[in-house]
């Protein structure tokens, strides 16, 4: 088979949906040698015995886990949201269950079972920490700006370009606002918006919501409507390392997505209405290029960050040129969880950009740690300060 072929993109790329009602499909054990494995949505519990995550009247989150054949089974989380590994119990019918008590947000987790990591096959998947995992959500009273709302909706559709880097397809998903089909006429500013280094192009969307913020935002006034546009941040080459692919993304985003962008959508063009922001890694490439390229960007978000030298590279001098920054750099946005071991170090380097006589500097710090729920409420702040 030609090689060509063979290592094409879309042949080890696909995307999962997950509908409510297989959260009701009773689980069954592999088939017997030479038979067929059936599965239906008869049970023999109540639904909400068996749901995988299930808030409880106490606030508690019941995750519930199949397995008859285990002997023992944890729950362990990945990231600041569910540290630590927390024991399950298994019922007569070989139904694994834990009850955490854990505040609002996403929960990325692996179960370990006799001693190996696994998944469960009825409890939503993600992509984190570099692989598939598990996730739930659970919800506070103060949830509902990133939640589904009876508002008017923007779309969300992928679209591929050719990465100059790497001379493959890269595919790339793009947020138009309400009304962007309707009214032909009107052009839109643009965020790029990048991941963390565990992540890839569907994480804003599929765990941080950010269409829904979005949507919600621009129902009550406090944004802009706006095109956001999520690449990968990796751009991998086989000769190159992992240095290299990450900084191999600013060839692809300022060569090849942003001409993209503006040859295929209705942007606007001019530096004032082009943002870049990213969490984690994606803080840091944000840096690089925006400080790098200040004729190109006026707006810059970093969120769960480290601002030193090292991560912003040769863009971080433009920093001692305060006139520079005052007149280029309309929004120079930051943010930690306050668990983060950098989070004093980020705001008293902001403090001092604000002492230098830096105007546009904003610092915020939420309850947690490098956990998606820091990231959708610095999204929260972030975005009405765009394109103003």
């Amino acid at each position: 088979m030609k090689k060509e072929l063979r290592n094409n993109q879309a042949v080890n790329s696909t995307l999962l949906y997950f509908a409510p009602n297989f959260t009701r499909r009773k689980p069954a054990p592999p088939p017997e040698a030479g038979g067929r494995r059936r599965f239906g949505f008869s049970l023999p519990k109540t639904y909400t015995q068996l749901s995988p995550a299930k808030t409880l009247p106490d606030g508690k989150t019941r995750v519930t886990y199949y397995n008859p054949d285990a002997h023992e089974v944890f729950i362990c989380g990945i990231g600041g949201s569910m540290p630590g590994r927390y024991p399950m119990t298994r019922d007569e019918d070989g139904y694994w269950t834990a009850d955490l008590d854990l505040a609002p947000g996403v929960h990325v987790h692996r179960y370990l079972v006799d001693g190996a990591t696994v998944s469960n096959p009825q409890m939503p998947y993600c992509f984190s920490c570099g692989e598939p995992a598990n996730f739930f959500e659970t919800v506070g009273e103060d949830s509902d700006w990133y939640l589904m709302q009876d508002v008017p909706h923007g779309d969300l559709r992928m679209e591929f370009y050719r990465s100059s880097w790497t001379g493959r397809w890269k595919a790339c998903w793009i947020y138009t606002p309400p009304g962007y089909e309707e009214n032909q006429d009107e052009t839109y500013p643009v965020l790029y918006l990048q991941h963390g280094a565990g992540e890839d192009e569907t994480g804003w969307i599929d765990m941080g919501r950010v269409n829904l913020i979005l949507d919600n935002l621009i129902a009550e006034g406090a944004c802009k409507k706006m095109l956001v546009v999520m690449n990968s941040g990796w751009s991998f080459r086989d000769e190159a390392d992992n240095a290299a692919n990450r900084s191999g993304f600013a060839q692809e985003l300022l060569e090849d997505c942003i001409p993209f962008v503006e040859s295929h959508y209705r942007a606007k063009t001019d530096r004032e209405n082009r943002a870049m922001a990213g969490l984690s890694m994606g803080s840091f490439q944000a840096q690089q290029i925006v400080l790098g390229n200040l004729d190109r960007f006026a707006y810059l978000g970093a969120i769960i960050t480290w601002l030193d030298p090292v991560r912003q590279g040769a863009a971080a001098a433009v920093l001692d040129d305060i006139p520079t920054l005052n007149e280029k750099l309309r929004v120079f946005f930051a943010s930690n969880g306050d668990q983060e071991p950098q989070a004093p170090e980020t705001r008293a380097r902001i403090a001092a950009l604000t002492a230098a006589g830096y105007r546009n500097a904003r610092y915020f710090e939420f309850p947690g740690y490098h956990e998606l729920t820091v990231c959708r409420e610095s999204l929260r702040m972030f975005l009405p300060l765009l394109f103003s």
